[in-house]
């Protein structure tokens, strides 16, 4: 998903900024017809393309009380994909008529520049001339239009594309905790396994929250989301700038440590198993007492050659035999 992905925001990009530049040359007149019109053509294709490719991978199913969330972020992506697919096709469309125009002018001068050496009256030739200034007075008014088009289409597409950024974060990202979803996981892993060179190590940690359905049943959704989000921020305040945290399905969390061995992240995965089970939960409005909420963790340190599949597997049957094994412990592959 991630290669599709980043091709066809390239698309966009590329069809994006070929547009503009193809209207600066256009206004300064510094392309012969046929070359323009080329380039249209291949700015078009460009965008047509870069809008039509479908993004590609899986991502893990969401818990129930994720879907919604997912479901919005993905229409208003498609949204903002979809008004600035529109503001390319007015801004091809404004185009695409100068060229047009240019054309009947170029016409213009070649029958001019025909007809003047037959003509041996003063009428004749004025008449030519004066056809010639309401041409060219004409073609004037639609570069003016043109121009002024264009400069309120470059603001709407600034607009939209900050709507696409911020589209694409809300896309990458659950909405109850504010971590990153199985979506971010999967591109952040796959680049960090691609960036980080074999020899300063890479370690993924899985780890899930002990008996968090019974939390949920006894307590209610809202408690369990608080305890979803409380060990999300423990999990943040804990690992380094450089790692990344992900919530990869109901109470499953993931951790990438970029240029670490296994012996450090499990003692950056034990400062978080240890903090969250010296909290003292409480249901904030009864007082009721929620007890001791623990995690258990699987770590994984990747090997040569290894893909995130691979990785995440023993980094998954590292966690199943701390579970196994009492829960509430690091388990390393």
């Amino acid at each position: 998903m991630a290669v599709g992905f980043i091709v066809k925001r390239a698309l966009q990009a590329a069809a994006m900024l070929g547009i503009v530049v193809l209207a600066g040359l256009i206004w300064r007149r510094s392309l012969d017809d046929s070359f323009v019109q080329a380039c249209v053509f291949g700015v078009i294709a460009l965008g047509v393309l870069g809008l039509s490719l479908s993004e590609f991978g899986g991502s893990s199913a969401a818990s129930p009380r994720e879907s919604s969330g997912a479901s919005a972020a993905d229409r208003a992506f498609d949204q903002a994909e979809r008004r600035f697919a529109a503001d390319m096709a007015t801004i091809v469309r404004l185009l695409k008529g100068h060229l047009s125009a240019n054309s009947r002018y170029s016409d213009s001068l070649s029958r001019a520049n025909d007809t003047l050496p037959q003509l041996d009256k003063p009428e004749q030739i004025r008449a030519v001339v004066i056809s010639l200034i309401e041409e060219n007075q004409k073609i004037q008014t639609k570069v003016d239009d043109l121009s002024r088009t264009l400069d309120d289409s470059v603001a709407k597409i600034d607009k939209l594309r900050a709507n696409l950024a911020e589209a694409t974060d809300k896309a990458l990202r659950d909405p109850l905790t504010g971590l990153g979803n199985r979506r971010f996981f999967d591109q952040k892993l796959k680049a960090a396994l691609r960036e980080t060179p074999a020899a300063d190590g890479l370690c993924l940690a899985i780890c899930d929250l002990d008996w968090f359905k019974a939390i949920n049943d006894k307590f209610g959704h809202p408690v369990g989301d608080m305890v979803l989000k409380m060990f999300g921020e423990t999990l943040t305040d804990v690992v380094g700038e450089g790692d990344v945290v992900a919530r990869i399905g109901g109470e499953e969390f993931a951790i990438v440590f970029p240029g670490a061995r296994s012996a450090q992240a499990a003692s950056l995965a034990d400062q978080v198993r240890r903090r969250l089970e010296a909290k003292k939960w409480a249901v904030g409005s009864s007082g009721a007492v929620v007890g001791t909420v623990t995690a258990s963790f699987g770590v994984a340190e990747r090997r040569d050659d290894e893909g995130a599949e691979d990785l995440i597997r023993r980094a998954d049957q590292a966690l199943y035999r701390a579970k196994a094994n009492g829960r509430n412990r690091i388990v390393i592959d």
